[in-house]
Formats: C-alpha cells, sequence, structure tokens
C-alpha cells in the first residue's frame, strides 16, 4: 500500500531547568492511502506533540527535527507561507476544542467562508450551497442556521462536525484529529466516529486520529501507533496489535480498557 506521509526519527525538543529534554523522541511511522491510522497512549505520551510536529506548528522555544514526508517534500524545511498552502488545502486539522479555533464574536457561516476564501474560492454564494449541502449529509437540520449562528450557539459535538464539514469542503489529502471526541458524549461520540469513516469510504482521504481510547481505536481503525513517554513502542495493523500485542505497555492499555468496559474499575 502507497503512504501518503512518511515520518523519519522525528524529535520535539524544549529547554528546561536541568538542559534540554525531549518531549518527541526519534520516532517513525506512515500513514498509508484511505487508511485511518491511530496514535494511541495515555496523557503526556507525546501524542499532541507529534500531532502539532506534522504541520510545523510547534510553539517556541520548541525545535524540531527529522523528516514529515509528503508528496516528496520535507514539510519541516518549508517556510511560512508554503506551509499555509499545505494546510487546510492539503492536510486539514481537527483539535480537541473547536471553540479554539473559530472566533466566538464571528458568525459560522462567514468564518467557513473566509477560510476557503483563503485557498481559492470566491463565491460567497456557491461556497454557502456547497457546505449547507454537506452539513446536511452531518445530520444537521437545518444548515442554514447553522451558518448564521455564532460559535457559542453550537454545543461541543456540533461545531466538531462544522469543522468536519469544512475538511470535506476541502478536499484534503489528510485529516489529523486531535483528541476530536474527547469531553462529548457516547452518543456523540458514535455520531462522530461514524462520519470520520464516511468521510473516508466517500472520499478516500487518508485520517490520522490522535486519541487515550483505545475503544475509539476498535471501532475505526485501521493500523495503531502506540506511544510511551514521546517513543513508539509498538505499531501495526490494528486487529494484530489488539489481539497479540508484543510489548507490556501495550498490554497494560488493553488491559486497562477492557476491565473498565466489563466494569471492573471506574
Amino acid at each position: 500500500m502507497e503512504s501518503i506521509l512518511k515520518v523519519e526519527d522525528l524529535c520535539v525538543s524544549f529547554n528546561g531547568p536541568e538542559g534540554s529534554f525531549r518531549v518527541v523522541d526519534s520516532i517513525s511511522f506512515e500513514v498509508e492511502v484511505g487508511k485511518i491510522t491511530c496514535v494511541v497512549g495515555q496523557s503526556g505520551s507525546g501524542k499532541s506533540m507529534t500531532a502539532l510536529s506534522l504541520i510545523n506548528m510547534i510553539p517556541l522555544p520548541g525545535k524540531v527535527s527529522g523528516k514529515v514526508i509528503f508528496k516528496d517534500k520535507n514539510l519541516l524545511d518549508l517556510c511560512f507561507k508554503e506551509m499555509r498552502e499545505i494546510r487546510g488545502r492539503h492536510i486539514f486539522s481537527i483539535f480537541q476544542h473547536p471553540m479554539n479555533s473559530l472566533n466566538p464574536s464571528i458568525k459560522i457561516g462567514k468564518q467557513l467562508f473566509k477560510f476557503a476564501k483563503s485557498h481559492g474560492m470566491s463565491e460567497n454564494k456557491q461556497f454557502y450551497k456547497e457546505i449547507a449541502e454537506i452539513l446536511d449529509t452531518l445530520n444537521f437540520v437545518n444548515s442554514n442556521i447553522i451558518l448564521d449562528q455564532y460559535p457559542f450557539q453550537l454545543s461541543g459535538g456540533m461545531l466538531q462536525r462544522v469543522m468536519i464539514a469544512l475538511a470535506i469542503w476541502m478536499k484534503p489529502e489528510i485529516i489529523i484529529a486531535d483528541e476530536p471526541t474527547t469531553a462529548l458524549d457516547a452518543i456523540v461520540q458514535k455520531e462522530i466516529l461514524k462520519q470520520f469513516s464516511m468521510i473516508r469510504k466517500m472520499f478516500d482521504v487518508s485520517l490520522l486520529l490522535i486519541t487515550h481510547d483505545l475503544g475509539v481505536v476498535a471501532e475505526i481503525a485501521d493500523d495503531v501507533i502506540v506511544m510511551k513517554e514521546g517513543r513508539v513502542v509498538e505499531k501495526g495493523n490494528v486487529y494484530k496489535i489488539f489481539n497479540n500485542p508484543q510489548e507490556p505497555y501495550t498490554k497494560s492499555l488493553l488491559s486497562a480498557t477492557f476491565r473498565k468496559e466489563a466494569g471492573l474499575v471506574c
């Protein structure tokens, strides 16, 4: 299977009181075309820093080294202008808290059009028609009303679906979603996961999903990458790893998840 994204020897480091320390430590993996790859691990394992580094958004004074190869280019070598062309149009990111990606004082539709306009869309009416049709497929009752509302008027699950709609409209090759179902109730979580699966099937897009929820991984993933303390400890086909994990850390994560689902732990 062809890879759409190759990560080679990726490191993210920061300076602390005792010198430089790595939050992502020499990791390598690939995201295959049309597949859903999940990055899992406990809080602090380096998952979110990995996601940010892939789109060259590590905040200063953080330092990133290694390679992130997309379409034969190392994204870490690109300037701000070049990366801006990549983000959104080719690699679309959906973050844990969608409210942080939106201006609370500007209506949803106007914000989405502004983003689309920065990537070449000039027809306001055409965009509204297209994005409304996409929102309809994501089970919004009245998409035109949604577009005329402010972000604070929508729930977290609705805002995530708005961002998914924008991702669909942008038609990127990769969607990176960082904990997109965190803090959502079980019913909304299931709906969001269903929509990610729909996107993959309908548009042949690759997804890189960052999560600590192995139940989510079991539901949606083709491949899984297990991270611990900034390193990849295990990776491969989700069925093989979930049914025959080789690393003690992976075994402990799976054991805790299955015990919790069985009601044996709180």
